[in-house]
């Protein structure tokens, strides 16, 4: 695993397919709407909660078997099947047509995987142990929630909208605006934020851009 290189996607500009019905397939069409993508789903079936993601975002669903060509325009491809036969035929035409392949279960077949991540509005941690343990991939991501809080969501968020007010303060000063910035996301900003001590995020953004 030491050759992966971390990346985040933006599957709301690149069209996505998920081969499979089940639990695994789930998880997956599950991931990349909540990244704000519109994947498509191949397969005869589908499991009653993915049927309803599906009617819910307005998917699109082939509702039959995997057949030759179903993987050609997509830029990211989900094998997740519970048949390696036909997993290993998606993944071989995904990669022909310069697609990445996520496989189930299979993470040498795979030229992407997913790791555990965490979401919070606009913050989004993505953690790995690549594959050595899953036990310690799960204890830091309990250590991760605790920092990661729907406050942090909110503040990253009410950081976009500063961050203009800051380029229409300083056009010209980048040294400014650093320095403006330094002034308002210190430690204790953190920790208000994390705490979703929202009142007081939004005194200490007043006071340092009225100071600024």
């Amino acid at each position: 695993m030491s050759g992966r290189y971390p990346v985040l996607l933006d599957v709301s500009r690149i069209p996505v397919l998920v081969v499979g019905g089940g639990q695994v397939a789930l998880r997956k069409v599950r991931g990349v709407i909540d990244a704000g993508g519109a994947p498509e789903v191949v397969s005869p079936e589908v499991a009653p909660e993915l049927e309803r993601l599906i009617g819910q975002h307005a998917l699109r669903w082939q509702r039959r078997r995997y057949a030759a060509g179903d993987a050609h325009g997509y830029r990211l491809v989900f094998a997740a099947t519970d048949s390696a036969e036909v997993n290993a035929a998606v993944t071989a035409e995904a990669e022909a047509a310069g697609a990445l392949v996520n496989v189930a279960d299979d993470g040498a077949g795979s030229t992407f995987h997913v790791p555990a991540s965490i979401r919070q509005g606009d913050v989004v941690v993505a953690l790995s142990t690549g594959g050595a343990s899953p036990l310690l991939s799960r204890r830091l991501r309990e250590r991760l929630e605790a920092v990661v809080t729907p406050g942090l969501g909110r503040t990253a968020t009410r950081l976009a909208g500063v961050r203009d007010r800051m380029r229409q303060r300083f056009p010209e000063s980048e040294a400014r605006r650093r320095d403006a910035w330094f002034a308002l996301v210190t430690p204790e900003f953190l920790d208000a934020a994390i705490a979703g001590r929202d009142a007081e995020v939004e005194q200490h953004i007043a006071r340092c851009l009225s100071q600024s």
